[in-house]
């Protein structure tokens, strides 16, 4: 017998224990097991993180004597919003991974407004290939639209209203 197997003796008599043979050690279970979560969350970040897109910042800023009422920004793919925003302050949101457009249109009214106003704006100036940092649309004091970028979020300029 090459594989001698364990028996036990009882009062009812011999009883035949199991083998541990073909089974896998509790151990070696919980290391698959971690090994294959770790896997999953290597997956996931690589994707987050190397996946092409723009994944900053898109926002608006009001530089403009009258407070604007709503904001909708359209030809990324995903819809941009924005409510109230008056004369010196910001707004932006974390839309996920968005294709830098060639063009935007900027739909937006003034509270003091009965109807929509419309402005298309180029793109041309933002890299194709930008990944993060933050994109401001800025409707001046004279009510024209521009787009500013930069590579990284500037809070500091930001708490300053610039």
């Amino acid at each position: 017998m090459n594989n001698p197997s364990k028996v036990e003796i009882t009062a009812a008599g011999p009883t035949q224990l199991p083998s541990r043979e073909g089974r896998v050690p509790n151990v070696t279970l919980i290391i698959i097991i971690i090994g294959a979560a770790v896997g999953v969350l290597a997956v996931f970040f690589l994707y987050r993180f190397l996946r092409s897109g723009y994944r900053g910042a898109i926002g608006f800023k009001n530089r403009h004597a009258y407070e604007i009422a709503t904001l909708r920004l359209v030809g990324f793919p995903k819809i941009v919003e924005c409510r109230t925003l008056a004369q010196g302050e910001h707004s932006f949101n974390y839309l996920g991974s968005q294709a830098i457009p060639d063009e935007v249109t900027i739909t937006w009214r003034f509270v003091t407004d009965q109807t929509d106003r419309t402005a298309r704006i180029s793109m041309a100036g933002v890299r194709k290939d930008a990944k993060d940092g933050e994109l401001f649309f800025v409707l001046s004091d004279g009510g024209t639209w521009t787009v500013e970028y930069a590579p990284e979020l500037q809070l500091a300029k930001l708490q300053r209203g610039e």
